[in-house]
């Protein structure tokens, strides 16, 4: 009896000990996340980052997107459990490029400040491993609770009432990896205004992470979503996402994607005046072999009906063939990067130009190498019939002399694409990409005119 005793007291007074290792193993993997940050956005820099203590830490930190986003942290760990604070403030010249929020940015506004218009707080409280919870053995278990500051924080508790409007738990595995699920509940008829009612019938969600982030995969669904209006009325219901991916090269990932809507309808206070889509479907296929990725997307629709047209299908479905995957990486790191650097207070044309010669190099890399557009399907469907469009694009013997890129054959700039200007009321068609006279047109791009200039099939 007496080593019955002793065997059981031995793992009793070593659990402290264990725990208090499992803060330190749980603090790396949580500072491992956080430096993904930076690496997939590489404008967001570390401003600072200072910490004290040994048998319990704090540390803190701060992250800065120019002057339009900041992150700040403060990571503090403990015996048997850590807490994770962060802060995300994004100031209105964020918004400038979206004139569309303007109005509620404005209502957001906090505290007079127009500087931190949008401010969202979470609080991760880590429960160190390896007993973290009733139905936890792992490394450590954590549940994540967000606010939101000002009038938009009234507005979720005038919705969701007592009850959070998002849950986050996350459970993270002793040799690397997580997994996560999300929920919201759900709620009918909340009067969001005078004359307007929102229903939303609740959210779930998966997300499992492999070590080092090499893979991950993430499930959602949303039932329905309504809202009721002094002019209509706005009906999403059947909204699904699905998507698995594993690493590829670096930031680069190898996949597929299904995002669904099973309904979208939008109906007037006149009944006859409605618009409905059916089955709407976004399919996408990334994989990578011998150093090349192939990429397909396929956009769906069911049954289309708006008056006075009536669509039986439509679809759209494209693949990319023979993209290189360093190049490929490059681009879209460029892209990334620029996109990151723009500046509101810069004319579109100069900031579009600007982004274009970013790309160039990265761009003229991936032509090299021969890039193929397949278009599998390009149809419409009515009562009456169907029109089809199939073909590819190929890029046969491109080159660059004496650093000119050349497309069939004529000289090619990529910097010179250039956004359009917008047209006035009433004058000519909407903006879209404009090339100078006499260039020949891009792959993928066309010209914003009644007749696009032809292109190899």
């Amino acid at each position: 009896m007496k080593k019955l005793l002793i065997a059981l007291a031995i793992p009793v007074l070593l659990y402290p000990v264990v725990a208090w290792l499992m803060g330190f193993a749980i603090e790396q993997r949580v500072e491992s996340l956080a430096d993904q940050g930076p690496l997939m956005v590489p404008q967001l820099h570390l401003t600072r980052k200072t910490r004290h203590g040994v048998l319990t830490s704090d540390e803190d930190s701060s992250y800065e997107l120019g002057s339009k986003l900041k992150v700040t942290r403060h990571y503090h760990r403990g015996w048997y459990t850590s807490v994770d604070e962060a802060t995300v403030e994004m100031s209105s010249a964020a918004f400038d490029a979206l004139p569309a929020l303007r109005p509620a940015v404005a209502a957001a506004l906090s505290g007079g400040s127009e500087r931190t218009p949008f401010r969202l707080s979470l609080r991760t409280v880590i429960h160190h491993g390896p007993l973290c919870g009733s139905k936890c053995f792992a490394l450590a278990g954590a549940e994540t609770h967000a606010s939101f500051a000002g009038l938009l924080q009234a507005s979720l508790t005038r919705l969701f009432g007592n009850e959070e409007p998002i849950t986050i738990h996350t459970r993270f595995a002793f040799f690397g990896g997580s997994s996560t699920t999300v929920s919201s509940p759900a709620f009918e008829h909340a009067q969001i205004g005078q004359d307007a009612r929102l229903s939303w019938g609740g959210l779930d969600g998966t997300m499992h992470f492999g070590a080092r982030q090499d893979w991950y995969d993430m499930a959602a669904t949303a039932p329905s979503l309504r809202l009721e209006g002094a002019k209509g009325t706005l009906q999403i219901d059947g909204m699904s996402l699905d998507v698995r991916a594993k690493r590829a090269l670096r930031t680069l990932y190898e996949g597929d994607s299904r995002m669904e809507l099973k309904r979208l309808s939008v109906t007037g206070t006149d009944k006859a005046r409605q618009f409905t889509v059916n089955d709407l479907l976004l399919v996408s296929e990334n994989h990578a072999q011998d150093r090349f990725m192939s990429a397909s997307y396929q956009l769906g629709a069911g049954a289309m009906v708006t008056q006075p047209l009536t669509l039986s299908s439509a679809h759209v479905d494209l693949t990319w063939k023979h993209l290189g995957l360093d190049s490929l990486e490059s681009l879209i790191a460029a892209m990334r990067a620029s996109g990151q650097e723009q500046n509101a207070s810069v004319p579109p044309a100069a900031r579009a130009q600007s982004m274009m010669a970013a790309l160039k190099q990265p761009l003229e890399a991936l032509l090299l190498e021969q890039p193929e557009m397949y278009i599998d399907r390009m149809s419409v469907a009515t009562a009456q019939g169907q029109g089809l469009v199939t073909g590819v694009i190929r890029l046969v013997g491109v080159q660059f002399r004496g650093g000119q890129p050349t497309f069939n054959g004529k000289p090619f700039n990529p910097a010179a694409i250039r956004p359009a200007v917008p047209a006035s009321p009433g004058g000519a068609p909407a903006p879209g990409l404009s090339v100078p006279p006499g260039s020949p047109v891009p792959p993928g791009r066309t010209m914003p005119s009644a007749k696009p200039p032809p292109v190899q099939v």
